[in-house]
């Protein structure tokens, strides 16, 4: 119960700091232009190869679940009320759980960048055995040393990228109640099958695999809270040298 509770709080974190990342940026690129036309192309030019590997793995699943895809785009637009579609992928509609699958794959391809960008390049086992181990001393130092890894600024960047393009929108996840149903339904009767023999297989596994998707957001919360301050500097140093001003509602 704990792992689960420290990975929520994790979860929350991130998703917190992911939204303030993207505020950020949007504020250092229309400062820059003073363009909000100009400022959508900088922004999604910055997120590109995570806007790549989100729309791509859509149309990856799609061809390896049989459902025609009828166009990929990343080009960027502005929506109505302000709100930013850097691409997206047009497929024929099929069931519920392939279509739910679909809108699930650019988490998946995330979490799996990200994993073995963490394992190759960062400390990540580190991480995950901070956590495990519930020791904050060696969690920060883990988390302090991501600067001193070889090409560290362009892993972070790209690790950047991904964890603020990976999270599912909100047409993505129209067909996962039933594909959350469909897991719960299927795990139950595995359990149910296995008895007891199967709850004791199954919980270093889930507890495992907590453990690590706590260390891959933390992760990802470290270097998006990198990003709010170079961003905030950023546009405290742009908006001076410009006069420019930028209000969000």
């Amino acid at each position: 119960m704990s792992a689960l509770l420290v990975f929520l709080a994790t979860f929350g974190a991130a998703l917190a700091l992911e939204r303030m990342a993207h505020r950020r940026l949007q504020e250092v690129c229309i400062l820059l232009t003073g363009n909000v036309e100009l400022a959508t192309v900088l922004y999604a030019v910055v997120l590109l190869p995570g806007v790549a590997l989100h729309e791509i793995s859509h149309a990856l699943m799609a061809a390896l679940l049989g459902v025609r895809v009828r166009r990929l785009s990343l080009r960027p637009e502005r929506r109505r009320g302000g709100a930013i579609r850097l691409g997206y992928v047009e497929v024929l509609r099929s069931d519920a759980l392939r279509s739910g699958l679909i809108g699930a794959a650019p988490l998946f391809a995330g979490l799996a960048a990200l994993l073995v960008i963490g394992m190759l390049v960062f400390d990540l086992e580190a991480i995950q055995l901070a956590v495990s181990e519930v020791s904050l001393a060696a969690l920060a130092d883990a988390l302090l040393a991501l600067p001193r890894a070889t090409d560290s600024w362009l892993w972070i960047y790209l690790a950047f990228a991904v964890a603020n393009s990976m999270m599912p929108s909100a047409s993505d996840v129209q067909a996962w109640p039933a594909l959350v149903a469909g897991l719960a339904l299927g795990s139950a009767a595995v359990l149910a099958l296995g008895g007891a023999s199967a709850w004791v297989a199954l919980a270093p596994l889930v507890l495992g695999a907590l453990r690590w998707l706590t260390a891959i957001f933390l992760l990802t919360a470290c270097i998006n809270l990198l990003a709010i301050v170079a961003l905030r500097l950023a546009a405290a140093l742009v908006g001076a040298l410009t006069g420019r001003r930028v209000e969000f509602r």
